[in-house]
């Protein structure tokens, strides 16, 4: 578990993508816990560094595909946390939206994440709590939210981080690449000094 500022950490035993911890006093929030197999790792490194799962209040979803998501609802089993996630992945999820691309077809098809209870939809950019925005950013999934919590962007699959900056995503894991560079360029227009994404280690912006 590392401190990259007073509230945020980096967990950094999740498997799949980069799973962070928010501390936000009353509310405690992970964010993309992760593949359901690094559950109990996560678990293990939060104890280890003298925290509880059971403080989580929160569960953040940039978005929806297995590895970030997979073990959402888990967690939210186990917590009895809030969840939040895009509308339009948590139809993915359902069935009730099919994946545009073949590619986001595919991987839909073989790893399809369990919808989480307590489960509040995002649709569009909103404060979760006082200090904490979802920005609705489309281009990786069509529910995929950046969250803001003060001077740390977690961007999610929207981009990567290289050198200090906001770097694009792989065109091929993108279902709008030109809404992904939109959300890229609106990513990077933000005043924040860390960025924290789904597939790169955390970085201070330069």
């Amino acid at each position: 578990m590392r401190q990259l500022t007073t509230d945020v950490f980096w967990l950094t035993r999740a498997m799949g993508a980069h799973c962070y911890w928010l501390d936000a006093g009353d509310r405690v929030a992970i964010i993309d816990p992760g593949m359901k197999v690094g559950l109990n790792r996560v678990a293990r490194e939060l104890r280890d560094a003298g925290r509880s799962p059971y403080e989580v209040t929160d569960i953040l979803l940039t978005h929806a595909d297995a590895d970030h998501a997979g073990a959402a609802a888990e967690w939210q089993r186990r917590t009895g946390a809030r969840t939040w996630l895009g509308a339009a992945d948590a139809a993915v999820l359902t069935g009730a939206l099919v994946p545009a691309t073949p590619f986001r077809r595919l991987t839909a098809s073989v790893a399809r994440p369990e919808l989480p209870g307590n489960l509040h939809l995002l649709d569009g950019d909103t404060e979760l709590w006082p200090g904490l925005v979802a920005l609705q950013t489309p281009g990786h999934t069509p529910g995929h939210h950046a969250f803001r919590a003060g001077n740390v962007l977690f961007a999610g699959d929207s981009a990567t981080a290289k050198d200090g900056r906001l770097e694009p995503m792989r065109a091929l894991f993108m279902t709008d690449v030109r809404q992904g560079l939109a959300d890229l360029a609106r990513l990077r227009a933000l005043g924040v000094a860390w960025y924290c994404c789904g597939h790169s280690d955390p970085v201070r912006r330069t």
